[in-house]
């Protein structure tokens, strides 16, 4: 496989991005806002919540539930409970994680059972008006390794992400947004098998289209390369090994004043992302 093959769907959607321009006729400007006003939104990415150059108002609280299958990066299904939570204790700084329990079952692998994720924490500088509708954003994204990795919830790994992040008002109709990161990946271990950490990147695209004021539709892309070598034999060689292509389309309904049902499907484009998964959330955000 070419080294480029991982990363083509990404590309193209950056080139569908890159021409979205002409696609949507200029609107009216609305009234200007502060400064640190601009930077916040209401809807917020579900692979890249966050690297996202945005700032909650206040607070983010949310549940979600979701189910991915196994493929061979990863190779066990999952069902997991998650909590996000986002904080601003300062004017454009976001402070933020996730945690969670899950269950996993495998065909390949009698070690599967229920457990605790990995912790996720992270803290971002949001820089909100850089030019002309552009918000930038700059941070770290901690993996602290409490989940499971005996049955399959996590890679026993501790990893460091510096990233780097835009979001672009195109007009009413479309926020874009991308995001590099560099990450970092201690030695780990997946379901008894030694895996050796190395510098891994990672690279994300996204559109969010309101379409009303209830509701928007939120698109990404993902990839990351491969975190670990794996010298396993096998089958098991490919365990944490693989490039991790995504795609993901899901949707915001804000059906109360502070809260909103969330909920996305994505699809694995490559071996070390899950073939398939679907999330449900509700979040509560002020």
């Amino acid at each position: 496989m070419s080294v480029l093959s991982p990363i083509r769907p990404i590309l193209l959607l950056a080139a569908v991005v890159a021409g979205a321009p002409a696609a949507w006729s200029a609107e009216a400007e609305a009234a200007p806002a502060t400064s640190a006003a601009s930077a916040e939104f209401t809807d917020r990415l579900f692979l890249a919540f966050a690297q996202d150059a945005a700032l909650v108002k206040s607070q983010w609280w949310e549940g979600q539930l979701q189910y991915s299958d196994a493929s061979k990066g990863t190779p066990v299904d999952s069902f997991v409970l998650r909590g996000v939570v986002a904080f601003r204790p300062i004017k454009t700084l976001e402070v933020g994680g996730s945690f969670g329990v899950g269950d996993t079952s495998s065909s390949t692998n009698p070690n599967d059972g229920f457990g605790a994720l990995d912790l996720q924490a992270y803290g971002k500088w949001v820089f909100p008006n850089v030019s002309e509708n552009t918000d930038l954003a700059a941070g770290l994204l901690l993996t602290i390794p409490t989940g499971d990795d005996a049955v399959g919830l996590g890679f026993n790994s501790f990893a460091s992400q510096a990233f780097g992040s835009v979001r672009y008002k195109l007009n009413r109709s479309v926020v874009l947004g991308g995001h590099i990161g560099f990450c970092l990946n201690g030695d780990g271990q997946f379901q008894t098998f030694d895996l050796d950490g190395k510098f891994s990147y990672e690279m994300g695209f996204s559109a969010v289209f309101p379409l009303a004021n209830e509701v928007s539709i939120v698109t990404e892309a993902q990839v990351q390369t491969a975190r670990f070598d794996n010298n396993n034999p096998g089958p098991n060689n490919l365990i944490g090994a693989e490039t991790a292509t995504s795609v993901l389309g899901g949707f915001d309904w804000r059906a109360f004043g502070r809260g909103m049902f969330r909920g996305a499907v994505s699809f694995g484009l490559t071996e070390g992302a899950p073939d398939f998964s679907a999330l449900l959330s509700y979040a509560y955000t002020f």
